[in-house]
């Protein structure tokens, strides 16, 4: 069984009363449905599950009710039973209800007697727009694919092992080579497979072959280009479509930014925007934006129409590319450019630790893979290497040594253990790319997960 952090989140959010609905975004495959589940059996007696995308038809018998009692009533009319009070109502693909379930969502919260989680894959797509979301009756979680550290559980990496390189990560002192050795494979095996829950089980029920996860993750992909066919309207789907299509082949250039031109000549942001929020929403690609200055708050200087489209996960990605570059990137040999996909990783990794992906580039000083802001309001910059030059890095020496930016160091992720180096006079940490899964702690325990619809604006969320 594959642990997963959201039901801590779950957890937590029962613990303080659920006095809110829980309403579960994120793609397709994600794992959404089963973590609700599992917590469902965990914590609650009794569980009542509607699922839209089966029963489409109690999609509007539901959406008809004009107050909290018809709706409950409805609802055990729709099961065959009351409902006891204290149990858990789970609306799943709520997608197909549209924007009723705003109003269904507040019935039940001010009724007081129920728990209740909402989920949907496109549920994003649905709540954007819908401004009168009730404040203060939801808090909103984000599900991602299994990050690097939920996979080092699912493949039997002991948690003792993690906390000695989180230990090494907070003393920025290497590990044992044979430790490092071992996380490394681990790593490749991870950026092969990626994190979704069904492509990691079969990883894993197939005594870890590489291909029975790869068949999985192409499965993925088409799931995504049927969604598009049919929940895009008719007049944009052929531009979305695209766009997600031309992912790879964008990531894959050396200027990894998505240019417009690739989808048809004379293209405009204006006229895109639309279209690549779809995806967004959907949970389906990360844009990274560009930043034109590294400096806090870095949402100052952000360029919307300027930015990188990461797919939503690495293994997704890789089965989108020729099978040789799996092989060559899970044995790590070949003289293959593996920029693209380690880029990718840490996208996801960094979004999932709840920091928005920013990157910089300047014509004069160059460009840095990844910048974030800490707790304590510093930015740091972040390089990703896939090669043995991982010590070259012109642009991210060229920030530090830019006085007005105020940069006290950077990190470099690579394939090599832990160690140090002096660049413009500041500190420069080569971390191995495992400890990406240790950059949540740059942020304060208070700092991550501010999910709920007060804290953060939508499109934060999104």
């Amino acid at each position: 069984m594959l642990e997963r952090k959201m039901m801590d989140r779950l957890r937590g959010w029962k613990d303080a009363g659920a006095r809110k609905a829980f309403v579960l975004l994120g793609a397709r495959q994600t794992g959404k449905t089963h973590v609700v589940r599992r917590f469902a059996q965990e914590c609650y007696d009794d569980f009542v599950e509607v699922n839209f995308l089966d029963r489409r038809e109690d999609a509007s018998f539901l959406s008809e009710s004009d107050g909290a009692e018809e709706l409950l009533s409805r609802l055990s009319l729709l099961e065959g039973r009351s409902i006891p009070a204290g149990a858990l109502i789970f609306l799943d693909e709520v997608q197909h209800i549209g924007a009723d379930v705003v109003t269904l969502s507040k019935f039940v919260v001010e009724d007081g007697r129920y728990d209740l989680v909402l989920s949907g894959s496109l549920l994003g797509t649905v709540l954007e727009g819908v401004t009168s979301f009730p404040v203060g009756y939801a808090q909103v979680e984000r599900m991602y694919p299994l990050d690097f550290e939920e996979f080092c559980s699912a493949v039997g990496v002991p948690n003792a092992i993690l906390d000695q390189i989180r230990e090494a990560y907070r003393k920025k002192v290497p590990v044992t080579e044979a430790l490092h050795e071992r996380m490394v494979k681990v790593f490749r095996q991870y950026i092969a497979v990626g994190g979704m829950p069904e492509a990691v089980q079969s990883f894993l029920d197939n005594r870890r072959a590489l291909g029975a996860a790869r068949e999985v993750d192409l499965a993925v992909v088409e799931q995504y280009r049927y969604d598009i066919s049919r929940y895009v309207s008719t007049s944009r789907r052929p531009v979305v479509q695209t766009i997600f299509d031309n992912i790879p082949s964008q990531l894959a250039k050396e200027n990894k930014r998505f240019m417009l031109r690739s989808i048809k000549a004379g293209a405009t942001y204006e006229r895109l925007d639309d279209d690549f929020a779809w995806l967004t929403k959907a949970g389906v690609a990360l844009p990274a934006h560009l930043v034109r200055e590294p400096r806090y708050p870095l949402e100052r200087t952000r360029v919307a129409e300027k930015f990188k489209l990461y797919s939503s996960d690495c293994g997704v990605l890789l089965s989108q590319y020729p099978t040789g570059a799996a092989v060559r990137v899970a044995s790590g040999t070949g003289d293959a450019n593996f920029g693209a996909v380690y880029e990718n990783v840490v996208a996801q990794e960094l979004l999932s630790a709840g920091f928005p992906l920013r990157y910089y580039h300047h014509s004069k000083k160059g460009e840095v893979d990844f910048l974030i802001e800490t707790s304590e309001g510093a930015v740091l910059p972040i390089e990703v290497k896939s090669g043995k030059d991982y010590k070259l890095h012109t642009a991210l020496n060229n920030l530090l040594g830019t006085k007005e930016y105020g940069i006290d160091c950077a990190y470099v992720l690579s394939e090599h253990n832990v160690s140090r180096a002096e660049r413009m006079g500041k500190p420069v940490y080569y971390l191995p790319l495992y400890m990406v899964m240790c950059l949540s702690a740059e942020r304060g325990e208070s700092e991550l997960h501010k999910t709920t619809l007060e804290a953060v604006g939508f499109e934060d969320l999104l």
